[in-house]
């Protein structure tokens, strides 16, 4: 899926969600807590504030893709999947691109996160 929207973006997660067997209760707010402080960040992105606000939004990211990762399976709870998901997050593009977690990464700023 392109994501070209803050609406498309969003969206996605909670499909993925209602498509899981689990009681949406607890995940979706899991997913509306990193929601409203993405929003948050949106509303006071600017020129000047760019660089201190993409590692936070970038991390924010790697946090929904590893809990979306990690929801169906059964043996975790979904409070152990959000406890992973705020731990590893930080990790997660990192090997995505194929780099190991001690690894040094290119100078890039996908790698930065917060």
């Amino acid at each position: 899926m392109k994501v070209t929207t803050r609406e498309n973006y969003i969206s996605g997660f909670y499909q993925a969600l209602k498509e899981t067997n689990r009681k949406p209760e607890e995940a979706k707010k899991y997913i509306d807590k990193q929601v409203n402080r993405l929003d948050q960040l949106l509303e006071n992105i600017s020129k000047d504030t760019f660089w201190e606000i993409l590692p936070e939004i970038l991390g924010i990211d790697s946090k929904l893709m590893v809990f979306l990762e990690l929801i169906n399976y059964e043996e975790y709870t979904v409070d152990e999947i959000i406890q992973l998901a705020e731990k590893d997050y930080r990790y997660y593009t990192k090997e995505l691109c194929g780099y190991e977690i001690n690894m040094e990464t290119k100078h890039s700023m996908i790698f930065n996160l917060l």
